[in-house]
């Protein structure tokens, strides 16, 4: 538990940045599906990934206090791995799709 209450200040930061992020890519799914009947699914998938971030926090947060034997050590350690690699997909998979639109004479055909 007071591992657990170690990392706070950080939990805190990490959902709020989540939550920022969720917005931001609600709002660019839906200004996406404005102009055109779809978004990229790149787009999505940050969506998808900002969700994942709130679900895995809220294992995060509550595991370690209320379910001692959920919270696994190399569970914990799997949910965070997963959620950085995640993260990092889908920034690759967006940093691929604006490369597309900001430089398309470096596209290859």
């Amino acid at each position: 538990m007071a591992l657990a209450l170690g990392f706070a200040p950080i939990r805190i930061v990490q959902g709020l940045f989540a939550v920022i992020v969720l917005g931001l890519t609600a709002y660019d799914v839906s200004s996406w599906s404005y102009y055109s009947t779809w978004s990229p699914s790149s787009i999505n998938y940050l969506l998808f990934v900002s969700i994942w971030t709130l679900l895995a926090l809220a294992y995060l947060v509550i595991t370690p206090g209320r379910y001692e034997v959920a919270a696994h050590k190399y569970g914990i350690l799997a949910a965070e791995a997963l959620t950085a690699l995640f993260w990092f997909a889908g920034w690759i998979a967006v940093a691929a799709l604006l490369g597309v639109y900001i430089f398309p004479s470096l596209v290859l055909s």
